[in-house]
């Protein structure tokens, strides 16, 4: 196959956030499933990816091999054995990078690349780095992205709460869930801190009305 610099774009996309399957990689190019599964074949068959199932049931994912490392010119290591402890969580991160990006325009930054600017420094406990960062069009700080699928330990939210209160690199904190136990856990850590946002990841309607007010 010819390796043309879309298939650079997309092999340095998907090492960003580790993995991604294939309708997210469909998603992100903006082209029909036929042409998007297309590609992806030529890619594995050529050595840049490699397509693995990581759970019974649940769709494959692709992620580079050093091949496709050297050949995107990424900075990033090509991940090795996928954590199943984090795997949906790690999946679930792209479909919401995605669906910010439908919503607002600007630029998402996935944790691993976080982790490698910022030399593994992060805010909270040792080692929490914020899920992404969501650059909106011209503005200079980001917002920090936050997933939560699982109630954290009460301790250790309101570190990582109290320690964004003091992180002037951002400029909100966008925490996102889909279960009330969560949401009430970080309503109680968040009170009283007026840049911490939570949504309901079943209804992202009102991140549109926020980017529109920070520009």
């Amino acid at each position: 196959m010819r390796f043309v610099k879309r298939d650079e774009k997309i092999l340095g996309w998907i090492n960003g956030f580790g993995f991604a399957n294939a309708d997210q990689i469909m998603r992100y190019m903006g082209v029909q499933k036929s042409a998007c599964y297309t590609r992806l074949k030529k890619l594995v068959e050529a050595g840049f990816l490699e397509h693995e199932y990581v759970l019974h049931g649940a769709s494959g994912i692709y992620k580079l091999t050093q091949k496709g490392v050297i050949a995107s010119g990424d900075h990033l290591r090509a991940v090795g054995e996928i954590r199943l402890g984090t795997f949906k969580h790690d999946l679930a991160l792209v479909d919401l990078a995605l669906d910010i990006l439908e919503r607002a325009e600007g630029e998402f930054i996935p944790q691993r690349r976080i982790r490698h600017d910022e030399g593994l420094s992060g805010v909270g406990q040792i080692g929490h780095v914020a899920d992404g960062y969501f650059y909106a069009k011209d503005e200079e700080k980001p917002v920090a992205i936050e997933l939560e699928l699982s109630v954290k330990a009460r301790s250790r939210l309101n570190s990582i709460v109290e320690d964004y209160g003091g992180n002037l690199s951002v400029s909100e904190v966008w925490y996102f869930c889909n279960d009330q136990s969560v949401k009430s856990a970080l309503e109680k850590a968040s009170f009283g801190y007026s840049f911490i946002k939570i949504f309901d990841l079943h209804d992202l309607s009102s991140i549109q009305g926020r980017e529109q007010a920070h520009g």
